[in-house]
């Protein structure tokens, strides 16, 4: 029997917990691979891959490849290697599609993103990695939000515009950046890891979307406490991590800023300020149940010039029952939470799992449990493979996201998912999203079918994203028109390869965008079934990896 002091001395070692000691990759194909093979019964049955599940060690990459580690340095005290060498190419004919994209912008027109590095392990203890990536886009104009709406939706948009930061361009022109990547500095000691790291992060058991932390942005600077395998416990495995990092402005300006509606400007200048953000995640196994990962993240937010408390900078807000520090009760702290479950079943080869957030406060049990409305969101989903001969498998995916306000009284006071009305960057990272890519307010549905065998894949993807629902409301609602949802739909087909020392993943997606923009034609005012604004959309992408 553990006793209560012990155990919550283990909870919080294990909240203080890490990532691989290893070098790690970021990589959305190689975190389906292990992911599929949990559900085979071959691959770490005990970690949630909730925390960190994008990171890839290349110790576990070159055993896919069949290859043996290459080190350009190898002694007693440093051993160095080569990160792969990868190139993402991406074209998207019309309008920018996709998310997740990390370091590469949504943008129409061609794209490509380089990256590659260096790793190094230094005695027994100390990690690095230094993994840069290059993005450039021709960034082609497309059309946007249309001047045929009337004044009022666009000053309804910009309610959604001033309270967040996700552009729809990123500026006019080719646009071209260097980012730090997936780089990092670590101490390891034991199933412990802390350093500083500019790496990607993904929270949650979702595929497709996340709703705290995901790679729809570029990766941002944070320190991190995090657990680099399950710990084990009398009751059970706990993995989790702990971050706190700075984020930054995209600098980039919605469209006419200078209109005016009822006698006032609708833009709104926001306050150009780095905000900080406090982050945790914990998943426990119980011992009981050996498929079953239980898990909380959240996650806060505010500008740097308004931290005034030790809390601030800690992840900890709505663990010390009511006390709060002054940014929270000046409403200048902003904060998400979620509770998510996963439920692996080796012997089905499936998995199901949910995650549940909630907006503004820190989600908790017992926070769920209230019959007043507010904001909350879900991302819920399974995974099944069936086997078929020379050990491949047919797999079967689906995914629901849900972000919209719940209720009509909420819809009637916009407050969307990553939007703030004091911190007006809201939860967004150099103009994109830290969680759920498809953005406040916005609803998929997504399904593939693949074949599979080890990093070999053919599949389609089918899906259905309708848009933020959060502003189609507030805008139209007082029209009655409920005809001009904007929504996509999209086919993608889907092919992964892999030849000797060699990754390449291909796909090639048709999008058809009804009521784009939430524009309906309309010439004839009687006319109820006007044709919405319809465009055909072409969307490739195809990426090679190299590994020394």
């Amino acid at each position: 029997m553990i006793k209560p002091r012990r155990l919550s001395l283990l909870v919080i070692a294990a909240v203080t917990g890490y990532t691989a000691t290893a070098q790690v990759i970021s990589n959305d194909r190689l975190k389906e691979l292990f992911r599929n093979r949990q559900l085979l019964g071959s691959y770490q049955q005990k970690s949630s891959l909730s925390v960190n599940a994008n990171q890839v060690s290349l110790k576990e990459l070159d055993s896919a490849l069949g290859k043996n580690e290459s080190l350009f340095v190898n002694n007693a005290v440093i051993k160095a290697g080569f990160t792969p060498v990868t190139l993402v190419q991406q074209a998207n004919s019309k309008l920018p599609y996709d998310w997740n994209l990390g370091s590469m912008i949504p943008a129409r027109g061609y794209q490509v993103m380089v990256s590659a590095g260096v790793y190094a392990k230094i005695g027994k203890h100390i990690t690095m990695q230094v993994a840069p990536e290059l993005v450039s886009a021709a960034n082609k104009d497309f059309e946007g939000f249309s001047s045929q709406l009337n004044e009022k939706a666009w000053a309804d948009r910009y309610i959604f515009w001033n309270r967040s930061d996700i552009p729809e361009q990123f500026g006019s022109g080719a646009y071209h950046k260097v980012l730090p990547g997936q780089s990092f500095i670590r101490y390891n000691a034991g199933a412990i890891s802390a350093g500083i790291s500019t790496e990607n992060l993904w929270w949650g058991p979702g595929y497709r979307n996340s709703l705290i932390m995901s790679t729809n942005a570029p990766g941002f600077l944070h320190a991190t406490i995090n657990t680099t395998r399950p710990i084990n416990t009398g009751i059970g495995s706990f993995e989790g991590q702990i971050i706190g990092g700075k984020l930054s402005s995209s600098g980039i300006l919605p469209p006419r800023i200078y209109s005016v509606y009822n006698g006032n400007f609708v833009y709104e200048p926001k306050h150009e300020e780095d905000r900080y953000i406090a982050g945790m995640v914990l998943t426990w196994n119980p011992k009981w149940t050996p498929g079953l990962y239980l898990g909380v993240a959240k996650a806060s937010y505010l500008y740097m010039s308004d931290i005034s408390n030790p809390l601030d900078v800690l992840p900890f807000q709505g663990f010390f029952g009511r006390t709060r520090t002054a940014a929270e009760k000046n409403g200048r702290k902003a904060s998400i939470g979620s509770l998510f479950v996963r439920y692996v079943m080796p012997a089905e080869n499936a998995e199901l799992y949910m995650e549940y957030g909630r907006k503004d406060i820190s989600l908790m049990p017992w926070n769920v449990l209230q019959s007043d409305p507010y904001r909350r969101a879900y991302v819920a989903g399974f995974r099944k493979l069936f086997a078929t001969r020379n050990n491949a498998h047919i797999q079967f995916a689906a995914e629901l996201t849900q972000m919209q306000a719940p209720t009509a009284e909420l819809i009637r006071s916009p407050d969307s998912w990553y939007t703030h009305t004091y911190v007006r960057q809201g939860y967004t990272h150099m103009g994109r999203s830290l969680g759920a890519g498809i953005g406040p307010g916005s609803n998929s549905q997504t399904f593939e079918v693949s074949w599979i065998k080890g990093l070999k894949r053919l599949g389609m993807q089918f899906e259905r994203v309708r848009y933020n629902s959060d502003y189609y409301y507030y805008a139209f609602e007082y029209l009655s028109d409920f005809r001009r949802h904007w929504i996509d739909l999209s086919t993608t087909f889907k092919a992964d390869w892999d030849y000797k020392s060699f990754l390449f993943s291909a796909q090639l997606g048709i999008i058809r965008s009804y009521n784009y923009k939430w524009l309906v034609i309309q010439v004839d005012p009687n006319e109820y079934l006007a044709p919405g604004n319809e465009i055909l959309n072409v969307s490739g992408r195809l990426a090679v990896s190299y590994r020394f």
